[in-house]
């Protein structure tokens, strides 16, 4: 079923209150910028959903403003594709197409989200230890890991704001993490290194992607 069937569920008050909670869970999986559960831990944050409707209804609000703000911007980006194909450029630009489809919250509350977000990976990151990688590839990745984690650290620590110089390190770093974490997961031989540089990737695109959407970069 479709995002706007779940959402008229989450307000159908002749539903059980528990049929309507599971209804928003399933609009998340419907649509889901942060991830399902990036998405399903900042909603939340508006209160107890699964037993207060102010907070149910107010979270589904989030979402659903969240995915207007996006809807509007992939129209925005079919019309420039048009366009542009009427000019002969018929590839797509891969940045603007990346941050389209990347990991980050559009509308006015993307701040707070992608916050939110990177705050809840970091936990997750900071307490793992370094995997096992593959020979010749470890002092890229500490350098990587290294340059990156101090950039999510600064991010965190000052509130979501990053000077120049880190988001120029960001920059520079996330083509060859991408590539990394793509070699790491194929062939299936470094699980553990996968998924500790996965999440990596995942905060770094979302410092990324947040700076871009406030017209950082």
């Amino acid at each position: 079923m479709s995002f706007r069937v779940y959402a008229r569920r989450v307000r159908d008050h002749d539903l059980p209150f528990g049929r309507r909670c599971r209804a928003l869970r399933d609009a998340v999986g419907c649509y889901c910028p942060l991830g399902f559960h990036g998405t399903w831990s900042y909603l939340s944050t508006a209160g107890d959903l699964r037993n207060d409707e102010t907070a149910l209804l107010h979270a589904l609000e989030k979402l659903e403003g969240s995915r207007t703000v996006w809807l509007q911007e992939v129209a925005s980006f079919a019309d420039r594709r048009r366009v542009d194909k009427t000019r002969h450029h018929r590839t797509p630009r891969q940045a603007e197409v990346r941050y389209l489809l990347g990991w980050r919250w559009p509308g006015p509350d993307g701040k707070q989200a992608m916050l939110g977000e990177v705050g809840r990976l970091w936990a997750t990151h900071r307490r793992s230890p370094f995997p096992d990688v593959p020979a010749g590839t470890k002092g890229d990745l500490v350098e990587l890991d290294t340059w990156l984690a101090g950039c999510v650290s600064t991010y965190l620590a000052n509130d979501g704001d990053l000077d120049q110089g880190r988001q120029n390190v960001i920059t520079k770093c996330l083509p060859k993490l991408r590539r990394y974490v793509a070699q790491l997961g194929y062939p299936w031989s470094f699980p553990e290194a996968f998924a500790y540089f996965r999440l990596l990737l995942k905060m770094t695109e979302l410092i990324h992607n947040d700076k871009a959407q406030q017209g950082g970069g």
